[in-house]
């Protein structure tokens, strides 16, 4: 049986249209018609009264910061809370990221407003129809048209057409990385070596006093996390690293700002002795033609005329309570990826999927042996995984916002 979640990351593709009804308000242009166009809730009387609702929960903001924290889940951050006394003291809600929760899948829903089922990056490694299994975070070269890859368009093109200025703030190597180029596109890109550098970068922006929407990422604690392990010193000093540069960015931030926070994903800890590492040759196997996805979350491609559903119930049956497993078809069924679904997207998703429910990871021997060294995961339906944080900070804090942005997410589930 397929887990539940509140909205399977529904309140995370709200966060970009519904701070941009924000800035909408704060700077005199129509937040009704931008909150309907960004969201996609269309121009019937429901949309118009249900944009009426939001905008009463919404404050007007000037310029608006959105700070994308690469791997920093609810529960992460909760347990480390005294490592994180600025974000801790901020108004928080924990909400659910998108399926698989893993970061292309979700960022791409952040930027663009869209689940997966739509944009089409719906997994760590997932099938190219010419190009065979790709990975959207680094394999872009050889995609003739990047815009039926990645198929929505992200909204920093609808700050710029109300004369709000759009810029990212990143590590300088991301500039021209294929994904930037896919879910940044109609934003100036501003590179930063630290996490404060990127947060001065963005500050000094703000200050000029030019309506901004500034996209702040930050992939420090997830890269230390997966190789050092989420509870480690090496993460904890990362988190620590990132509050200071929160709390000197509210400082003298203006009165018009609003700051949020969110993630892509959540993490846990997988231990050597606890990977689990599947031998495609075997018999058991014989139908399978790859092997997708990542270790917390699998992804099998079966042969030509191979029955998924007798795969999954056999797969199922080896695998216990230490896996989800499901097909493709049962999870599209269920909306786990979203209701609307681009064309196309259905394939390249293998035909059964595999999801931890334990602490375990699920490997093939002709995995790249780097692979085996990760110890922090993350991609499956976990609620250590799924869920992240909804921080509100400067002119957001204490406002109705989060609770409109929950109105536009249950609109379009």
């Amino acid at each position: 049986m397929l887990p539940t979640a509140t909205d399977n990351g529904g309140r995370l593709a709200a966060i970009f249209p519904t701070g941009l009804a924000a800035l909408a308000l704060g700077n005199e242009r129509p937040a009704a018609a931008v909150l309907a166009e960004a969201a996609g809730l269309g121009d019937s009387e429901a949309a118009q009264s249900l944009c009426a609702t939001v905008l009463q929960h919404t404050p007007p903001l000037r310029s608006l910061v959105i700070l994308a924290v690469d791997g920093l889940g609810s529960a992460n951050l909760k347990s480390s809370s005294a490592h994180a006394p600025t974000l801790a003291a901020l108004p928080n809600r924990r909400i659910t990221t998108v399926s698989p929760s893993t970061t292309a899948a979700a960022l791409t829903t952040l930027t663009t407003g869209r689940l997966p089922a739509e944009h089409g990056l719906i997994g760590y490694r997932i099938m190219h129809p010419s190009l065979g299994l790709i990975s959207p975070l680094r394999d872009w070269e050889g995609i003739a048209e990047p815009t039926a890859w990645q198929r929505a368009e992200p909204l920093f093109g609808s700050a710029a057409a109300l004369g709000i200025r759009a810029r990212c703030y990143g590590r300088p190597a991301h500039a021209t990385s294929g994904l930037t180029g896919a879910i940044l596109r109609g934003a100036d890109y501003v590179g930063g070596d630290r996490i404060a550098d990127r947060f001065a970068a963005a500050k000094q922006d703000i200050s000029s006093g030019e309506p901004t929407l500034a996209y702040v990422y930050v992939d420090e604690l997830d890269r230390a996390g997966h190789q050092h392990g989420w509870q480690s010193e090496a993460w904890l000093r990362r988190l620590e690293q990132l509050d200071q540069a929160v709390a000197d960015f509210l400082t003298g931030l203006p009165s018009d700002t609003g700051l949020i926070v969110t993630a892509d994903h959540g993490m846990v800890d997988v231990q050597a002795h606890q990977q689990i590492v599947f031998d495609l040759e075997s018999p058991e196997f014989a139908d399978v033609a790859a092997f997708g996805g990542e270790p917390r979350f699998r992804s099998f491609y079966l042969k030509e005329g191979a029955d998924p559903a007798a795969f999954a119930a056999e797969l199922e049956q080896r695998e216990g309570k230490r896996a989800w497993v499901a097909t493709r078809d049962d999870a599209f069924a269920a909306g786990v990826f979203g209701l609307t679904e681009g064309e196309g997207v259905r394939a390249r998703v293998g035909d059964v999927l595999l999801a931890a429910r334990g602490q375990c990871a699920y490997y093939a021997t002709s995995d790249d042996p780097q692979a085996f060294d990760l110890i922090g995961q993350h991609g499956s339906w976990t609620d250590e995984e799924r869920g992240i944080p909804l921080i509100l900070g400067g002119a957001l804090a204490g406002s109705g916002f989060a609770r409109a942005i929950e109105l536009v997410a249950a609109a379009r589930s």
